[in-house]
């Protein structure tokens, strides 16, 4: 039986995809129907979002009530409907409108009430702020004028999730105590920049767990990030229940946030919809071949490799190179590269590096080339209707087939010429990345110093992909998920990740994937599965405590085991990692979060 409550769910990220919270509350959605009686998801309205992710209906003559006197009282406009994602959620999008003119009078409210410094802070933080204060006045008038006609029947919980969600959750917590609350840390502010300027977080926070120590907000002001530092922080003291996504995490929030979260409510994934092992093994030849023929068009005009013998490894993630372990990952390929021309094996390892950064468009040289081999296709495809017909006849007149009564002289004029137009665009080497990047770009720069420069004789070599994925991008032409599909190993090696969607996904659709003990998704793993079932298809290296050096020994063992398994073995791993998956069903780990809102109703 559903519990008889409301649980609205408060994200930047609803109806409005950014990060790795928006697949969290994507694939959860279903489930949360399932096991509420009433069930809301609460977001910002931005309108080219809104016309993919949002199905707009008409509210209820009690909803519109509510949406009119907002309107009429701040200038707030709100959009009710289904977030059209599994489950289709109802679904509620808030746009401040006319309310952006109070923006600092509510950073002076919170000011006051919670020593909140927010002087001069940007639209990166004033917009969710002002979008959060104006979920919160939208959600107080609701429970009140709407289902407090119905206590007796629907007990409330407004759930917030992250910093960009705290404007409602601080309104409601001073002007409506009485209703429940529960704030979600995926990652602290402070935490991840601290690891992104490269210090030892994750020895500091052990070693000041240690001694009872945590960091001072002076830190934040340091990095200029103490405006959503400190409003995390109120957050986190003022929620009812407070909760972090993994054990790391929470060890991260109570030495950053002093809270230790009451419990912790790990990501999953609605896993059913992924495709099953005997699809994924027929759809992976499918992209496998797509990705073989963008390789071939791309490594051919420079010189031949043989893209049948060969193995795809990426990474994919944020352009925070220490963070996601993308440092790691291309030290570990210079290493792999230089240990493969030792070995008589004469497999080639294509690596991608999917993270999209700053560029100027695509690299011309590399559109010239595939845009000749693009009419090299077409030729040879309307060639071969040809030669089908030149067959037949030459079969019918008892001929044996020849190149002279087979080929046509024009086709293999024109093939000459384009095979003249790609010797004349040679130049040394192949490109690192797929488009155009800045001589300073500093996933470029730790490639070459690992002298991956895509040579002939290298058994290693990169392809930098500073993009999203797209069916339209013209080049792999593929979405994130199919190119996923389509290779053999994805590699996520963070030092900092709270959770780590990526390697689950990778797993979910049937791949070995690398994670680090660094990250909550790794925690998780090395806590829950055992040796056995993880060998081969999730491979948990250790950074926590462990010099540099050792996580990328590790980290190269295992790419070259990967490197040197039989097919057979690779079957089997893909198989495992696959089934290791259903172990982050929603439908298991939902538990987590019904339970944090018992919590909070228990609380006075």
């Amino acid at each position: 039986m559903p519990r008889d409550i409301a649980v609205f769910e408060v994200a930047w990220e609803v109806a409005n995809k950014v990060g790795g919270i928006y697949t969290v509350l994507s694939t959860k959605a279903s489930e949360m129907r399932k096991n509420l009686h009433n069930f809301f998801v609460i977001g910002p309205y931005f309108k080219r979002s809104a016309a993919v992710e949002f199905e707009e209906e008409p509210p209820s003559p009690e909803f519109k009530a509510v949406f009119d006197s907002l309107e009429k009282d701040f200038g707030m406009r709100c959009y009710s409907g289904h977030w059209l994602v599994s489950g289709r959620p109802k679904c509620i999008l808030v746009d401040p409108g006319d309310f952006k003119s109070r923006t600092d009078d509510i950073k002076r409210e919170f000011w006051d009430i919670y020593r909140i410094d927010s002087l001069g802070t940007a639209e990166d933080y004033n917009e969710p702020i002002l979008w959060g204060k104006a979920a919160g006045l939208l959600l107080e008038r609701l429970i009140e004028e709407v289902f407090s006609k119905e206590y007796d029947k629907y007990k409330c919980v407004v759930h917030c999730h992250e910093w960009l969600s705290g404007g409602a959750l601080l309104h409601l917590r001073h002007f409506k105590p009485e209703i429940k609350t529960v704030f979600t840390t995926h990652a602290t502010v402070l935490g991840r920049t601290i690891a992104e300027a490269n210090e030892p977080l994750h020895e500091e926070i052990s070693k000041g767990l240690a001694r009872g120590a945590v960091v001072g907000d002076d830190r934040a002001y340091k990095y200029g990030v103490q405006a959503k530092h400190l409003t995390e922080k109120a957050c986190a003291h003022n929620a009812h229940v407070f909760t972090a996504v993994s054990e790391i995490c929470a060890n991260e929030a109570q030495y950053i946030l002093n809270k230790r979260p009451e419990i912790v409510t790990p990501n999953g994934l609605n896993v059913e919809k992924f495709y099953l092992m005997e699809e994924l093994a027929n759809l992976h030849v499918r992209y496998r071949n797509i990705i073989r023929r963008f390789v071939l068009d791309y490594f051919a005009p420079y010189y031949y490799v043989n893209v049948e013998d060969s193995l795809f490894y990426f990474l994919s993630g944020r352009y925070e190179v220490r963070n996601k372990g993308i440092d790691l990952f291309i030290d570990a390929l210079g290493e792999l590269n230089k240990l493969l021309k030792e070995s008589e094996k004469q497999t080639v390892v294509f690596a991608f590096i999917w993270v999209p950064a700053p560029n100027r468009g695509k690299n011309i040289e590399l559109l010239k080339h595939m845009a000749l081999y693009e009419r090299l296709e077409d030729e040879i495809e309307e060639e071969l209707k040809k030669i089908k017909n030149r067959l037949y006849y030459s079969i019918s007149r008892g001929e044996p087939p020849t190149e002279r009564n087979l080929l046509d002289e024009e086709f293999l004029y024109k093939v000459k010429k384009m095979l003249f137009e790609l010797k004349h665009e040679k130049n040394e080497l192949p490109p690192i990345s797929v488009l155009d990047v800045d001589e300073s770009d500093i996933i470029l720069n730790r490639i070459r110093k690992n002298k991956l420069l895509n040579k002939e004789q290298d058994k290693v070599k990169v392809i930098y992909y500073p993009t999203y994925l797209s069916t339209a991008d013209g080049l792999i032409g593929l979405e994130y998920y199919q190119a996923v599909i389509g290779c053999h190993l994805g590699v996520f090696p963070s030092y900092y990740e709270s959770w780590g969607y990526t390697p689950l996904e990778t797993i979910a659709l049937g791949l070995p994937a690398v994670t680090s003990d660094l990250s909550g998704f790794g925690r998780f793993i090395l806590n829950n599965v055992s040796e056995e079932e993880a060998r081969d298809a999730i491979k948990v290296i250790k950074r926590a405590n462990t010099p540099y050096k050792k996580s990328l020994d590790e980290l190269v063992e295992f790419l070259y085991r990967i490197y040197m398994m039989p097919r057979r073995e690779r079957g089997e791993a893909k198989i495992r990692a696959k089934k290791i998956s259903y172990k982050f069903a929603w439908e298991k780990l939902i538990e987590h979060y019904l339970h944090a809102y018992d919590m909070a109703l228990q609380k006075p």
